[in-house]
Formats: C-alpha cells, structure tokens, sequence
C-alpha cells in the first residue's frame, strides 16, 4: 500500500510517532560580502568560507577569518575595504587557489584575513558581517540575495550564528508541526555549516578533493536527552546529514 500525502507536514506526524527527532540548529551568517582593494578597483565577491571556533559574538578587531576571495593570486598584505566602508580585511595567508567549476562565478584565493572595524557601532563579527554582508545563498538559486533570504534561508528554529550555508532539511519543518511533536520529543545541536558543503568535486580522483573541517557543540543537557530517548526504545530521527555527523 502507497501513501500519498499532500504536503510533508500532514506526512511526517504518522511517520514520527514515537519518535525523538534531532535538529541541527546552527543559524546562517550574513558570510557574503562585496569588497574593494582600492578605490578604483572593482567589487569583488569575499565570502566566508567557515566560522571555525570564531562565533558571531567575538570582538572583530583583529579577529582571522577564513575567506575566499573571486580573484586569483592574492598577495599576503593586500587590504580589502568593504563596499560600504565600515571594514577593512588584511590578507595574512594565503591557502592557495580556490577551484570552482565551469557553472560559477569564476575561481578565487582561499586566504585568512584579519578583521579592522571602522565603526564605532561594531563590536562583534556578527555586526561586522550584519552591516557589510548577505546571506550567502548557493549558487544553484542562480539569483542575487534578497532581504527575505535572512528569514526564508535558515530554519525557524534556527538560534547561534555561523553557519555559511543552511542546514536544508529543516526547512520541511513549521513553527506549527514543531508545536505538534512536542518540546519532550525534540533535541537540538549545532554544526556550524561551511562553504566546503557546496564546493564543486572537480577532482578527478575524489581522494584529491580537499574537505573543510566544521566546528560543533552539544550541550550535555541535550546528549542526555538523546541516550534517554534511545534507552526508552524510542526510534531516533536525525534531520539532515549535518545532525548526522554530529552524533556520529
């Protein structure tokens, strides 16, 4: 017998009863960002490539920033100022080249950059890239970001910035339905989500393809819950491959 449902919210509580469900609640940063290295030179992408141990909520000034920027053999030295002015970034490494395939923007320098604010109102990463940067939406959606993405582009339970791509799977997920599994039936995590996630394989053996390390955190308090849970005999869902590899 074949089931057919009309939307996955009228699915998912027949197939989840019983159930404990896990959630990777990791919020997207503003990581995209449009900057110049003089004042004739043309706009140029930087996008963050991940936040590492760096949250939103660490002091700017000087903070490294693992970034790529779209144009190729950038020197250690070179300053970029964000289109809007309120920041400069100092390339103090550079990784190599940052390959993509024939279907985007080009290829670019991965690099770390060292953070300058230049207003008074920054504070944190989080304001630096708030007030300077876009949601970095992939490029599959073949459009410029919208304001509407800083809402439509994380989950509605998202909560702790820096993730530079949306953990996807949970975006099925409502206010509503969350309201009907129930708050005793739910744990949440945090995988911050990097740029490596949608970088193209263009290697030709896959072993060469070079893989970003991603930070996480669980909370005791939600570990607990989880081993309760698979103690009790109940059966565990684990929303999208970044929850995945968390508890793996």
């Amino acid at each position: 017998n074949v089931s057919f449902y009309d939307n996955f919210t009228d699915s998912f509580g027949q197939f989840a009863a019983g159930a404990h469900i896990v959630f990777n609640e990791s919020k997207v940063v503003n990581g995209r960002l449009n900057v110049r290295s003089g004042d004739n030179e043309e706009a140029i992408e930087m996008m963050i490539l991940d936040m590492g141990v760096t949250g939103a909520d660490v002091d700017c000034i000087g903070v490294d920033l693992k970034v790529m920027l779209r144009r190729v053999d950038v020197p250690v030295g070179t300053m970029f100022v964000a289109s809007e002015g309120m920041g400069t970034f100092e390339v103090v490494h550079v990784d190599g080249l940052w390959e993509e395939d024939e279907h985007s923007n080009g290829n670019g320098t991965e690099c770390t950059v060292r953070c300058i604010a230049h207003d008074e109102s920054i504070k944190t990463v989080g304001d630096m890239l708030d007030a300077v940067g876009t949601v970095p939406i992939p490029p599959y959606l073949d459009r410029e970001a919208e304001e509407s993405d800083a809402e439509a582009y994380n989950n509605v339970y998202a909560a702790g910035s820096g993730s530079v791509a949306a953990p996807t799977a949970g975006l099925h997920f409502t206010d509503k339905l969350l309201r009907e599994i129930g708050d005793d039936n739910l744990s949440f995590l945090s995988l911050h989500v990097g740029a490596g996630t949608f970088k193209p394989v263009i290697a030709e053996n896959c072993r060469d393809h070079k893989m970003h390390a991603e930070s996480f955190q669980v909370s005791v308090g939600e570990v607990r819950r989880i081993v309760y849970a698979m103690e009790s005999g109940k059966p565990l869902i684990v929303v999208g491959t970044t929850s995945s590899r968390t508890l793996e």
